[in-house]
């Protein structure tokens, strides 16, 4: 069993790993330092495949938190689903900054605010 939860571990702390590297490349200034939408996409995916395994993997073990996971997963893999947003939004009174970072990264983000944030960057 320790061989399990080292592999689980190793694949959190990269997973981890990942969404810092992503942010702080799409922070910067310039245009090429940031990542393409193809690549963000992939990057989405990705997370959200290895946040569902996580949540496999936690509602089996008693050590690990499957349902975090699973609600991760559910986030990155569906952005724009009614569930994310409705969740973000109960959330919202008790966490505003991580609520407030989420929808920067565009998850959750009600219809209206993504038309809004449409027009801004065609200008």
């Amino acid at each position: 069993m320790k061989g399990l939860e080292l592999a689980l571990l190793i694949i959190a702390i990269g997973a981890i790993v990942v969404i810092f590297v992503a942010e702080f490349l799409r922070g910067r200034g310039t245009r090429s330092a940031r990542l393409s939408p193809a690549m963000l996409t992939f990057l989405r995916i990705f997370l959200g495949i290895v946040f569902a395994i996580l949540g496999v993997i936690g509602s089996l073990l008693p050590v690990l938190q499957g349902w975090i996971f699973f609600l991760l997963s559910v986030l990155v893999l569906f952005p724009q689903s009614k569930f994310a947003i409705t969740s973000l939004d109960k959330v919202e009174r008790r966490m505003p900054r991580m609520v407030a970072r989420l929808r920067r990264m565009g998850i959750g983000i009600h219809h209206h605010e993504r038309v809004r944030e449409e027009g801004a960057e065609g200008r």
